[in-house]
């Protein structure tokens, strides 16, 4: 009798644990902004600001690339996470950015 209480104990362990892992990835994986319309990904520029990407950015995006190239675009997960070089700008999915940052659609300027 004693067997079957601690097989349950551990089934009923094992099925919490799943459940927090399952609510943990749900809460931390959650889009920041509703759905809009553009191409799923977006660029944060040097100073913080967020625009959408250039007809080129989002053709390298595009492309694909093997997991093991190393000239494959780096894509953040979080606003304020940086890239390998310490730098705040990136490329991130448009749905990751806070929805308090507007997305503005800038020219190269040239």
């Amino acid at each position: 009798m004693l067997f079957i209480y601690i097989i349950g104990g551990l089934i009923g362990l094992v099925a919490i644990l799943i459940g927090g892992i399952y609510l943990y990835s749900f809460v931390a994986h959650r889009p920041l902004r509703p759905k809009e319309e553009g191409f799923k990904y977006v660029h944060i520029d040097h100073d913080g600001s967020v625009r959408e990407l250039y007809p080129d950015e989002s053709e390298y995006l595009n492309q694909k690339y093997h997991g093991a190239d190393g000239g494959r675009p780096y894509i953040k997960y979080n606003y304020d996470q940086k890239t390998p070089d310490g730098k705040i700008s990136g490329f991130i999915p448009r749905r990751r950015v806070p929805k308090d940052i507007p997305i503005i659609k800038r020219d190269r300027g040239y």
